[in-house]
């Protein structure tokens, strides 16, 4: 992982934990939960949150796999 991937990684999750205090939900975060993050940082156009290089993957992908990995979701 790039240090520009892992900037990027810390500010998804940084900006999830924020987004995440301000939702109704009941129990533990789900894959549905971050879907709908993700299209809110998409469609605020947050230009430093979704600026990185995803290649040929699909940057809800990415997103999806961080905040799994970082157990903010349930996988």
């Amino acid at each position: 992982m790039t240090s520009h991937h892992r900037e990027a990684r810390q500010a998804i999750v940084r900006e999830w934990d924020h987004w995440i205090k301000t939702q109704p939900l009941d129990g533990k975060a789900c894959a549905r939960d971050a879907r709908r993050f993700f299209l809110e940082i998409k469609a605020r156009r947050e230009p430093t949150l979704l600026d990185f290089r995803s290649g040929a993957e699909d940057k809800w992908q990415i997103v999806h796999q961080w905040l799994a990995a970082e157990q903010r979701i349930l996988s």
